[in-house]
């Protein structure tokens, strides 16, 4: 017994020691936060659920002959206004927690304190991984200056040639597989504090969609 033992301790071990993959890539769908080009209100403040709309669409819980995504944006924060009384900032929890809500998916949680090595684990696993973010430190070419104060990013692949986490940005109509370096990106993520003041004082958090 103590011998089969020794020689699963081993294999575990040696499977933990296994390197992650050089590149990885899930395709999930891009959609644009303001998909006409429309940034008012409530477009302006809609990463959230155009992330989640894409992450819903990749595992197949939003179907072919559902609505567009500008109608599930619509609907999306029509339930948040119905069930919380508004539209606001979601943590990562409170995140998570729509998606069960609205969406009736569980195979969804949280982490925290996460390092950019966990992140890659999760895409490898074939998870997506929604990250919370302070939008300014991303120094997106793209945003409209200063950027976002707070920003919700769907990270769907990595490239460790080039030092990258591979994502689709919602905050931007070039936001399609747009690519963060490793450092700005861990930098930048944050999970909402519930004010901006303190937005650099948020967690290191994501939220994992666990894909079927």
């Amino acid at each position: 017994m103590k011998y089969i033992l020794l020689i699963l301790l081993l294999f575990n071990l040696s499977s933990a020691a296994q390197p992650l993959p050089a590149k990885t890539y899930l395709p999930a769908p891009f959609l644009c936060q303001a998909p006409q080009g429309n940034w008012s209100q409530p477009w302006q403040d809609a990463c959230e659920e155009a992330t989640l709309w894409m992450a819903m669409k990749y595992v197949g819980v939003v179907q072919r002959d559902s609505s567009t995504g500008g109608q599930e944006i619509l609907k999306l924060v029509a339930f948040q206004k119905k069930a919380q009384g508004g539209h606001f900032d979601l943590s990562a929890k409170q995140t998570a927690q729509l998606i069960k809500d609205y969406y009736h998916y569980n195979s969804v949680s949280v982490r925290y304190d996460v390092s950019i090595a966990d992140i890659k684990q999760e895409l490898v696993k074939g998870n997506l991984v929604v990250a919370p973010m302070a939008g300014q430190l991303l120094n997106n070419p793209s945003f409209t200056p200063p950027g976002p104060v707070y920003h919700m990013v769907l990270v769907k692949g990595y490239d460790d040639r080039t030092g990258e986490y591979i994502t689709n940005d919602p905050g931007t109509k070039r936001g399609r597989n747009f690519r963060y370096n490793y450092d700005v990106f861990y930098k930048a993520l944050h999970d909402w504090p519930g004010d901006k003041k303190l937005m650099l004082q948020g967690r290191k958090a994501i939220v994992v969609v666990k894909c079927p």
